[in-house]
């Protein structure tokens, strides 16, 4: 997963808008500092106007950037 990728939630979220959710931009991945740290991901999604992060394995990429 890199910066530019287009995610979505691999089950979807559950009592919010699926199309919000469906398909989201990759703006930035942090690495951990430690060896049993988890990758993090920041996310805009459509129709949202600030980012959220996630864990690397919570997303599922549907198009990979160039």
């Amino acid at each position: 997963m890199k910066r530019g990728d287009l995610v979505k939630h691999p089950k979807g979220i559950e009592n919010v808008c699926n199309k919000t959710y469906s398909m989201g931009l990759v703006l930035h991945v942090r690495y951990p500092q430690n060896p049993v740290g988890e990758t993090q991901v920041e996310v805009m999604w459509h129709n949202k106007q600030s980012h959220l992060v996630y864990y690397k394995n919570q997303l599922e990429v549907i198009s990979e950037a160039r």
